[in-house]
């Protein structure tokens, strides 16, 4: 997938939601839909001026306010919200960055690295980089029935049972989900999430690229 020029900028959601440098896509407020159209706004509009990595450490981040779990997140019994990369990690700095001393679900945000899949049945978000490849099929297997939200851009991601898959449209990086894998898992993602997906039925549109 083709990088992005790295530079930050000041962007045009509301003064109280604007941040600039590490932390431009933290967004804070109380009316669900504002934000997190303020959030896919803001991240559409940066991406001319900030990286690759910067633009999915920011929407990982991000869904991270959207998901619901079912049972209650108390009944999981997690002590932190984490964020997990499994095998290679290309969002480095970026996420730790975005993440540090944030908190999701009135849980600590912590993102932990891991080597396989099945490390990451206790996570709150699995991320899956690209170079899971051939291996993503069985990473998801090992999650499967798990309340963990998972992540990835590596192809055939939703097809193989994943939720969310970045994908590259119209040269900008934008998410595509698969519902009936989401709900068969026990998690819920807000409407106003989900309106803004470039689909939910688990497949990417043609004038999709991968």
């Amino acid at each position: 997938m083709t990088s992005l020029p790295s530079k930050t900028g000041v962007f045009d959601c509301p003064s109280q939601w604007r941040t600039v440098g590490t932390r431009v896509f933290r967004v804070v407020g109380r009316s669900l839909a504002p934000i997190v159209l303020c959030v896919i706004a803001t991240i559409a509009s940066a991406q001319s001026r900030v990286s690759e990595y910067d633009v999915k450490a920011a929407y990982l981040f991000n869904f991270g306010k959207f998901v619901r779990f079912t049972p209650p997140d108390a009944e999981i019994k997690r002590e932190s919200f984490d964020i997990c990369i499994v095998g290679d990690d290309p969002l480095g700095a970026p996420l730790d960055k975005l993440t540090a001393n944030e908190a999701l679900d009135g849980k600590p945000v912590r993102v932990v690295r891991l080597k396989t899949a099945g490390e990451a049945r206790g996570c709150a978000i699995a991320y899956f980089g690209a170079s899971e490849g051939t291996r993503v099929k069985s990473d998801l297997e090992a999650l499967r029935g798990q309340p963990v939200l998972t992540v990835s851009d590596a192809g055939n991601f939703l097809q193989n049972g994943g939720m969310i898959k970045f994908v590259l449209h119209e040269n900008h990086i934008r998410f595509a989900v698969n519902l009936d894998a989401v709900r068969n898992a026990r998690l819920g993602l807000s409407s106003e999430l989900l309106r803004v997906a470039i689909s939910v039925n688990g497949e990417s549109p043609a004038e999709v690229q991968p």
